[in-house]
């Protein structure tokens, strides 16, 4: 499988390919198994892999490349909107748009060429610091505040409630789901609980890889922001008048950046939340800030310049472990060269 380059995968017919990832059954872990081909088109690109299952999560496969990864271009080949929402927000931080291209470049990656190795990768993200349980799940002693504020949230027209790193409760459609916090204070302690042997957390490089499908540009669809899009926190960007409206909505919404990309692989598209990556013993969240611009004012481009394939945070060394917790995700990964 190491030499299953993405050059070569996409040179091979579908029945050379699934007979490829039929081979690759006999190498993996108890449980996998392969659902289908599927293909998959986003940004212009297309691309067709493997879809398989393990004890009811999706897994996909991507192929390795040598490919460039990081960004340091400026504003250049930027639209005339995304300029102009890019100078007002500068103003809010008290720059002007002609520093621009030099705070953007200190936001993101270096630039480096960097070879990957084929991969299973888990199609959807899992949260950290929350996890799902049943009303069966619970102790009638332990859990009756949890209980009993769950029968007031079924009468309720609110959506979600939280109580702080203690349990949450959210409504989607006719069903309530439950979820409360994981307590653990270290990576090491959770990787230990959460991750079987054969799998792994990805690393930087990995990560914007499958982000940005080898793209060179800002954001994974262009250098320019898509103001035809529906964006969490934003709402329709080409339609001011629901803005919030699906906010407020108890059907579940999947925004534009949720969708799956050009390897099948779904990312969340919120900078409020972010997802994990390690390198060693350095731990990196990517997609995310916390929130930290939109909750500044800095508008959409500065807001969600964290969904950026190569942005960085600059501050998330500060932040320990459990502060990270409460909006961190995790995808599993097998690497297979």
């Amino acid at each position: 499988m190491h030499s299953l380059t993405r050059p070569i995968w996409q040179a091979m017919s579908e029945q050379e390919q699934e007979e490829a990832l039929y081979h690759l059954l006999s190498t993996l872990p108890e449980g996998f198994t392969l659902e289908h081909l599927q293909r998959f088109e986003r940004y212009g690109q297309q691309f067709v892999t493997g879809i398989f299952d393990s004890k009811g999560k999706e897994f996909v496969f991507v192929p390795g490349d040598t490919v460039t990864l990081g960004w340091n271009n400026g504003i250049g080949q930027m639209d005339a909107r995304t300029r102009e929402d890019l100078d007002e927000a500068m103003v809010e931080i008290e720059r002007t748009l002609s520093e621009a291209d030099e705070l953007l470049n200190t936001l993101m990656s270096p630039v480096r060429e960097v070879t990957i190795a084929p991969m299973l990768v888990e199609r959807y993200p899992q949260s950290i610091g929350w996890i799902e349980v049943t009303l069966a799940d619970l102790d009638p002693e332990e859990d009756a505040e949890i209980i009993a504020e769950l029968h007031s949230f079924e009468e309720s027209g609110l959506n979600s409630y939280e109580v702080y790193e203690d349990y949450r409760l959210e409504r989607e459609g006719e069903q309530i789901r439950i979820y409360l916090f994981d307590e653990t204070e270290q990576f090491e302690d959770w990787s230990a609980d959460h991750l079987q042997p054969s799998f792994s957390i990805l690393n930087e490089d990995e990560w914007e890889y499958l982000y940005g499908g080898g793209s060179r540009t800002l954001f994974p669809w262009g250098d320019s922001f898509d103001y035809t899009m529906n964006v969490k926190h934003f709402g329709n960007l080409d339609d001011s008048s629901s803005n919030h409206g699906s906010e407020n909505s108890s059907k579940k919404q999947l925004y534009h950046l949720e969708l799956p990309n050009v390897f099948g692989i779904c990312f969340l598209g919120d900078p409020y939340q972010v997802e994990l990556t390690v390198d060693g013993d350095h731990i990196r969240a990517k997609g995310g800030d916390g929130g930290a611009g939109i909750c500044g004012g800095l508008g959409i481009v500065l807001g969600y310049l964290p969904v950026a394939t190569y942005y960085r945070n600059l501050y998330e060394d500060a932040l320990e472990w459990t502060e990270l917790i409460g909006y961190m995700h995790y995808r599993r990964i097998i690497r297979l060269g």
